[in-house]
């Protein structure tokens, strides 16, 4: 673990903010940690009542990035990429996401930080079956928000303990009180409260994970290659189409975590573990992820042939190639028209955040 007497790494936490929090839920955050806020209400935020607080709204946002603005989206959790892209720009060593509804305990930052470091013979994860998931929850019948319906039975959801040794470049915290699961699955069955994690200390994850933003750390230089991806619309002839949503950090953590497997990087799971206290409505959540659950596998499959023409390279260069031949998968996919129109549109998303570490 990271000597916490002589870590002098330059963290910040971004937190994408669409109305006023209750600001008590980061009482555990240093006040010398800045928070840059990703202003999604565009500037009708009250002040923050605490020092060391970096509001930007969509000008500021413009202001700063210049044409790579073309990047960052808004009126989605995936607003959260500004943050990134400025903590990045201004040289901060470690990046904090953290959602504005997640409440944060006595050593949050700490134990983030600690498990950011190099390891040998760590406790890891394995699926059992080929290019198969890891569950970042262990509350018996339920599975992380994300979590492929084509894996959940018993015997394609297993995994063996084993050991991994390298760099953790990203870990990511859990979420109690509301758990982060499907709408749909909490239709199915009331959630607990704990979600239940393995063992005494955190796990790497060797095989594909559900990546939820709500609570991840990560190294800077990860992030030209660590992008949330914007909500879409779906058109299928239904009247209005389907708001396509709640993707954002799965989708784009998918392809981070493909990224960092070809260069042999480590992601851990498990602690700092936060509150997360509010609940959308469940029937408008199972709306927004109706065809995160349909068009998954299938931009799954796109994007590990694109991943499959990579060399390990520096993560804003793998990126760029990345992008380039999923763009090209894109166009031969036998996925519907509809969903193909979607992935391309992702594809121009993808190609604006390459282009802004160029």
């Amino acid at each position: 673990m990271a000597d916490k007497a002589k870590d002098d790494r330059k963290v910040a936490v971004v937190i994408p903010i669409p109305n006023d929090p209750p600001w008590e839920l980061f009482d555990a955050i240093p006040t010398e940690i800045p928070i840059i806020v990703a202003d999604d209400s565009d500037g009708q935020l009250a002040p923050p009542p605490r020092e060391n607080v970096h509001y930007f709204d969509y000008a500021a946002q413009e202001a700063y990035c210049g044409r790579h603005y073309a990047a960052m989206p808004h009126k989605s959790a995936a607003s959260r990429n500004f943050g990134h892209y400025y903590a990045y720009k201004e040289g901060y060593d470690v990046i904090i996401a953290l959602d504005y509804d997640c409440g944060t305990r006595s050593g949050w930052l700490e134990t983030h930080l600690e498990c950011l470091t190099t390891v040998t013979d760590a406790p890891a994860l394995e699926p059992k079956v080929e290019n198969g998931w890891v569950n970042s929850i262990e509350a018996e019948g339920f599975y992380a928000r994300g979590y492929p319906y084509e894996f959940r039975t018993p015997e394609l959801a297993e995994v063996r303990e084993t050991t991994a040794s390298g760099e953790v470049k990203i870990n990511m915290g859990v979420w109690d009180n509301i758990l982060d699961l499907n709408g749909v699955d909490k239709f199915q069955a009331e959630p607990p409260y704990d979600p239940g994690l393995r063992g005494d200390q955190n796990f790497v994850s060797l095989g594909n994970i559900p990546v939820c933003g709500m609570n991840t750390a990560f190294t800077a230089d990860l992030t030209p290659a660590y992008y949330f991806l914007p909500d879409m619309w779906v058109n299928d002839g239904s009247p209005g189409s389907w708001h396509l949503s709640r993707h954002d950090d799965i989708w784009g953590g998918y392809v981070v975590k493909k990224l960092m497997d070809v260069r042999g990087d480590l992601f851990t799971f498990g602690r700092p573990v936060v509150e997360h206290t509010k609940q959308t409505k469940l029937e408008r959540v199972a709306v927004l992820e109706q065809y995160m659950h349909l068009m998954s596998v299938p931009f799954y499959d796109i994007v590990d042939e694109a991943v499959a023409e990579l060399e390990p390279s520096d993560y804003a260069a793998m990126y760029a190639h990345f992008v380039e031949e999923y763009q090209r998968r894109v166009e031969k996919s036998p996925a519907p028209p509809h969903f193909k129109a979607v992935y391309e549109g992702l594809g121009e998303w993808m190609e604006r955040w390459a282009q802004a570490f160029v």
